[in-house]
């Protein structure tokens, strides 16, 4: 799997400062936005804990500040993959989310995310995925074992 460029990289943690702001904002209306146009995935969440979004708003934040040093967060990927099996999340959700986390950077952070800085957030986004959905597969496997 190829890396992400280093200007993506540049892009995504300049966006750091700007999600610490605002980064609950962000994935409440994620999530809004999801739920609105996809409620048949509103299941997957009915035992996540009361702040999801924040936790999410916190990961979104450690990625973008470790976006280029990824084996800081080799724990947190551990947990959210596992977490992701354990609710049932799968390959097909992410477009999903992608979307709808895409639209919420822009309903809450308007001007300030310029076309330059969302297509780097889609590859960054995409990236972080495919490392999620092989992390997942191999967790799935291994389970079928």
């Amino acid at each position: 799997m190829a890396g992400l460029t280093a200007g993506t990289q540049e892009i995504v943690k300049s966006t750091a400062p700007l999600l610490k702001n605002k980064g609950d904002a962000v994935t409440a209306k994620m999530y809004e936005i999801m739920f609105k146009n996809h409620p048949e995935l509103k299941p997957l969440f009915v035992n996540a804990p009361n702040n999801q979004n924040e936790i999410l708003a916190r990961s979104i934040i450690a990625y973008s500040e470790n976006i280029d040093n990824l084996p800081a967060l080799e724990g947190a990927l551990d947990k959210i993959a596992q977490h992701h099996i354990n609710t049932q999340v799968k390959p097909e959700h992410y477009p999903i989310v992608a979307d709808s986390l895409l639209q919420a950077m822009v309903d809450v952070l308007g001007d300030a995310i310029t076309d330059e800085i969302a297509a780097a957030w889609k590859e960054a986004y995409w990236f972080l995925a495919d490392i999620l959905i092989e992390r997942e597969k191999a967790l799935y496997a291994k389970m079928a074992a």
